[in-house]
């Protein structure tokens, strides 16, 4: 029994006389706002509170609970560590309230309130904030008073400050200068539902996190990720690169341009490839500052989104009360306990390469995501084929130029990189290539949305190759290898071809007519656009979010659809 519990079992004594405390809880009540429960018409001097069937969890009640002071109560609990006369657990038992007997910190009753209650407790719990992260992690509401500013002693280890309150509830409480019980002032708040979920959004190091910067995969994954969870009603703090450019509720600078450029310099990435090493001194600054900032703002039950995978796990490791999630693995370094892959081919490739034998219930397959407005529907083709990506030989260049080279057809080159690249044995020089170096979203609709084809005869294991929907949203065919991400994206036949020999390649481009640029764009439209892929995410937080209630055996009994996974099919063929 810790020294605060003992001086406070002793101050009850044989908690016979208790009307001074029980008069205070009346003003507890009226600032928790518990007088719009008040019954009408009972007679009574003091009227009780009508709950009208509500669901309430008392945290530190002791032994003379509000809860006793109401009527028409649905579930009622209290959670204390108190050990209190026999009698009083009996006047419980009688009032239809469950006491349980543990501390509140780290509590997990697996189950939902409709309301929690916390009125002169946290001055002399363990852990305040533990406390109210139990508070918020059980109610759907959640009603506080307190005092501050009271000297610490044995029976109150903390002194309470509006500040720290603030924080841990997430809410600007009111404080009052109370004449009545102590002469100091009182804290008050009513936490309301939480109508969605609080994620921190990391951004990149070495580039700002903007839209027109659409050569980079992963900042386009950004910026649209944090569109769509504010779209679902969600909170969303990014923490990026000044001049980032995300939507959110906050935006936070964690890298100034000057420091970003002190690392990188200057450069043309329209022809360089993008300059990066998480281990440089612009991450170090990156992750030092972003954690500091989310220290100073998280809240119980807050998300972090870790976007980068190893190179932000520090971030992760700094801020253990975080849910840390990585919501679009496309690399190899991978850390947490929830995962989201872009593709299945990805998800058990690293799965092989880590040693993994056996799924993990959390890990979940979420694809890349679209914007169908940056892509717009074109039936109309001209007369050229399109490679766009970054010119190196693992992304299938070469077959690209061979490929076109055989059908006598103009090839015109995207992407960051130059045809003549030592490091890479590059050397192309054929006169039916055009290549027009990197571009920006308008001038990269344009391009994918005239070509008669796009390839993407990638050599690697693909892990998403979002090139292929952005062709098909054009209504573009798309020529690919047939393998990684690309035997989930690319329909057979229906959206383009996937090939595994030059004559399968050629054979594709001269029956590509027989594609249909309507099921191109509806096949990318049902399964890769931002309003379907939202829905997949919800799905996947809410099942993170379970795990704090009732886990894996968290029950949703008014759930009509299961349709997260359900892939929409189109074509006949």
């Amino acid at each position: 029994m810790s020294e605060s519990l003992r001086a406070e079992q002793k101050w009850w004594g044989n908690c016979v006389n208790t009307v001074a405390e029980e008069t205070k809880q009346l003003q507890y009540a009226k600032r928790m706002g518990l007088n719009q429960y008040h019954a009408q018409g009972t007679g009574l001097y003091i009227p009780p509170f009508d709950l009208r069937g509500q669901s309430v969890l008392d945290i530190g009640g002791g032994p003379v609970s509000l809860l006793l002071k109401c009527v028409n109560l649905g579930k009622a609990v209290i959670i204390d560590p108190g050990e209190w006369p026999r009698w009083v657990m009996d006047r419980y038992s009688a009032a239809g309230i469950e006491y349980v007997q543990r501390p509140a910190e780290g509590a997990d009753l697996g189950e939902k309130f409709d309301e929690v209650w916390l009125y002169n407790v946290l001055q002399h719990v363990e852990s305040p904030e533990a406390v109210i992260a139990t508070a918020l992690r059980h109610g759907r509401t959640v009603r506080v008073f307190e005092w501050l500013g009271v000297p610490s002693d044995t029976k109150h280890p903390h002194c309470l400050v509006k500040a720290d309150l603030d924080r841990w509830l997430g809410v600007n409480g009111a404080t009052m200068s109370e004449s009545w019980g102590a002469n100091v002032q009182s804290y008050s708040a009513i936490v309301p539902p939480r109508p969605g979920f609080r994620f921190h959004l990391l951004g990149l190091a070495h580039v700002p996190t903007v839209r027109k910067l659409s050569c980079c995969a992963y900042t386009q994954k950004i910026v649209k990720l944090a569109t769509m969870l504010k779209s679902l009603g969600h909170e969303v703090l990014f923490y990026g690169v000044e001049g980032s450019a995300v939507d959110c509720d906050e935006f936070v600078q964690v890298l100034s341009e000057t420091d970003r450029r002190k690392v990188y310099g200057e450069y043309n990435w329209r022809t360089e490839f993008f300059r990066y090493d998480g281990r440089d001194a612009a991450h170090d600054a990156f992750r030092a500052a972003a954690t500091e900032a989310i220290r100073q703002r998280e809240l119980p039950g807050d998300i972090l989104l870790c976007t980068m995978g190893l190179d932000q796990k520090p971030i992760a490791d700094a801020l253990p009360n975080m849910v840390a999630v990585e919501p679009g693995i496309g690399y190899e370094g991978i850390f947490s306990r929830f995962r989201a892959f872009e593709s299945y081919a990805w998800m058990h490739y690293l799965y092989g390469r880590t040693g993994q034998a056996d799924g993990g219930w959390y890990d979940a397959v979420i694809p890349n995501y679209f914007d169908p407005a940056d892509f717009p529907f074109q039936p109309d083709k001209s007369d050229y084929a399109l490679f766009i990506g970054r010119i190196v030989k693992r992304k299938g260049v070469e077959v690209a130029v061979q490929v076109t080279k055989a059908l006598g057809m103009r090839l015109v080159m995207a992407g960051q990189g130059t045809l003549k690249n030592e490091t890479e044995g590059l050397n192309i020089t054929d006169s039916h290539v055009d290549f027009i170096g990197s571009v920006g979203p308008e001038e990269r609709k344009e391009l994918i949305g005239r070509a008669k084809f796009a390839l993407a005869p990638t050599y690697y294991i693909e892990p998403f190759g979002g090139v292929a929907i952005e062709a098909m949203l054009c209504g573009t065919p798309v020529l690919t290898t047939d393998w990684g991400a690309f035997t989930e994206t690319v329909q057979h036949g229906v959206t383009g071809y996937r090939c595994r020999t030059m004559d399968d390649f050629l054979w594709a481009a001269r029956n590509v007519e027989t594609i249909s640029p309507a099921d191109c764009r509806s096949w990318a439209l049902a399964n890769y656009s931002m309003d379907r892929v939202k829905l997949m995410f919800q799905e996947w937080f809410q099942k993170i979010r379970d795990i704090r209630a009732g886990g894996w055996y968290e029950r949703h009994d008014d759930r009509n659809e299961l349709d997260w996974l359900r892939k929409h099919q189109v074509g006949g063929k």
